[in-house]
This record gives structure tokens, C-alpha cells and sequence, in this order.
């Protein structure tokens, strides 16, 4: 009895730390309780669960203006479950080491996150767009992208590892996603590929990001999300901040010719090292876009 009340109080304090975070555009952390298909409740402990996962949700796919999000019966983010066309969700704290389901809905004008209640069904005739399980470990940061095109027969979701700052970067730092499998795919994409990189003034020369002029698209998930997991490729920056990140067709030598761009976050101003995560996701008409997210190290490591 003693061990499982200390281990409520230690789950407990833990969930009151997270919720106090704040990501690194503002917003404050969620703390989902967590839901694990049958509805959690904020504080209780889930069976088989050990340990987090912090979940961040990408609106990757130019197919859908917005989409809700729902993780088992609970919307993401509890209060902002809407994400938009070329936008991230702020990270949200579930169990880990236990299964949930994922399921993101066409909006149609009902409440925000009111299709969770019948997530991963159909609400009132409506399908989702997508399903997956997540198999999610603990003490674990993932990206989940709503990723592809329907046209280009990619639309699905494309998962990454994120670190998980055990130990802070000594520096700035980009970490860089190719979750734009339409694009990649294009023909005249000689490398099958994204390459990243920045201006360091507005309307300058493109810098390529070491290590990442040729990022290679994630693979779909299909299934359960256990075995495609993609990773992102890290790269120093040496100015802080640039004017803007660019993403383009992948090249093995050289500078990138820009297709797409998202001006640079601010730096941050509260001690946190510079870290910006790229998201290379496809546009309309076989375009090609990106997203930039100031993330939040410190704070956020297991």
C-alpha cells in the first residue's frame, strides 16, 4: 500500500511540473492524465503504464485545411485538438509503455474534439482520415505527422524520434524532418530527397544545413507504429537566429535552391538553447512547404 501511495504521489507530482512547462512558443504544457482507450482520468495511474511520452502533432498534408486530432477518447491537447494546414501542436504528455490510438477527423463544423467521443469510428457517418496504435515506450519524445498527399497516394501518418535531452546541445541546434513523400518522389528531384537550410539576412544567400542537403522521406506507418520510425538529422547553426530556414530539392553538393521557407523562430529568452525543429511537409500541386518549431530543451529531458 505504502509503495503504490508514494508512487501516486511521485505520478502526481510529476503531472503538476509538466502542466507548470511551458513549449517554446508560449503555450502552456497539457497534461492529458492520460487517456489509454477506455478514458483515463487526470491523476490515476494507468495499468502497464510506466514513465511519459511527450507527443507533438504536425498538420503536414495540404489535402485538409484543418484537422482534430483525437488520442484514444480524449481530444489532443485536451483544449485545442484543431490543427491547421502547416502547423504543430504544442507536445502532449501521455502514459508510457501502454498502446493508444491516434485518429485525426475532417472538421465539419461540430465541436472541436466532439468526435473523440466515438474516436476511432466514424462520428455521425464521418470516417477519420487516418487511424494508427501507437506503441509508445516511456520516457519518449515522438512527432507524428499528418503527412503526403491523396493525389500522390503518400497521404498518411509519418512518425519521428525526437531526443529527448538527456543532455542539453552545447549549442544551437536544427533538427530536420522530411515528412514530404510527394515531393520527394517528384521526378525531377534527382536526389529523391529535401535538403534544409537558411538565410542569414532577409533575401540572402541560402546556407545548406551540414547534414542535411539530402534528408530521405520518412515511411508511412501502417499498423501499428512500432517499426517505422523515422529520425530527424541534427545540424549545428552558427547564426542565432538566421532571418529564415528553407527547405528545397535534396542536392549532395552545394546550396540548396529554395522552394519553401518559414521565418526563423526568436531567440528564446529564457536560458534555453537555440533549437528549432524542420519539418519539410508537401504543398499544393506538387509544392513543397516547411514548419518551423522553437522547442523547448530544458525542462522537457527525462
Amino acid at each position: 500500500m505504502r509503495s503504490l501511495l508514494a508512487r501516486l504521489a511521485v505520478l502526481s507530482a510529476f503531472a503538476v511540473s509538466l502542466s507548470a512547462c511551458s513549449n517554446g512558443n508560449g503555450s502552456t504544457l497539457p497534461f492529458a492524465g492520460p487517456p489509454n482507450n477506455a478514458g483515463g482520468t487526470s491523476g490515476t495511474v494507468q495499468t502497464g503504464s510506466n514513465g511519459q511520452a511527450l507527443i507533438r502533432f504536425v498538420q503536414g498534408s495540404p489535402d485538409y485545411a484543418k484537422v482534430d486530432v483525437c488520442i484514444d477518447q480524449a481530444s489532443f491537447g485536451i483544449t485545442t485538438p484543431v490543427v491547421a494546414y502547416g502547423a504543430a501542436s504544442s507536445i502532449f504528455a501521455i502514459a508510457g509503455g501502454i498502446n493508444h490510438t491516434i485518429a485525426v477527423y475532417p472538421t465539419a463544423g461540430a465541436s472541436a474534439g466532439a468526435e473523440c467521443a466515438t474516436a476511432p469510428g466514424p462520428y455521425f457517418g464521418t470516417a477519420p482520415i487516418k487511424t494508427t496504435t501507437l506503441n509508445v515506450g516511456s520516457n519518449v519524445r515522438w512527432s507524428v505527422v499528418l503527412g503526403g498527399t491523396g493525389a500522390g497516394k503518400t497521404l498518411g501518418f509519418y512518425i519521428f524520434n525526437e531526443p529527448t535531452y538527456v543532455i542539453p546541445p552545447p549549442g544551437a541546434v536544427t533538427l530536420a524532418y522530411n515528412a514530404a513523400p510527394t515531393y520527394s518522389a517528384l521526378p525531377a528531384n534527382a536526389n529523391k530527397s529535401v535538403g534544409f537550410g537558411y538565410t542569414a539576412t532577409a533575401g540572402g544567400p541560402v546556407t545548406t544545413l551540414t547534414g542535411a542537403g539530402s534528408v530521405a522521406p520518412a515511411k508511412v506507418t501502417t499498423g501499428v507504429a512500432t517499426s517505422v520510425i523515422g529520425a530527424p538529422v541534427a545540424s549545428g547553426l552558427a547564426v542565432v537566429p538566421p532571418a529564415t530556414f528553407v527547405d528545397g530539392a535534396g542536392v549532395t553538393t552545394g546550396a540548396i535552391v529554395q522552394v519553401g521557407f518559414a521565418p526563423a523562430p526568436s531567440a528564446s529568452t529564457t536560458g534555453q538553447p537555440y533549437v528549432v525543429q524542420l519539418y519539410a511537409i508537401d504543398a499544393a500541386a506538387g509544392g513543397l512547404a516547411l514548419v518551423a518549431v522553437l522547442d523547448q530543451v530544458l525542462g522537457y529531458g527525462f
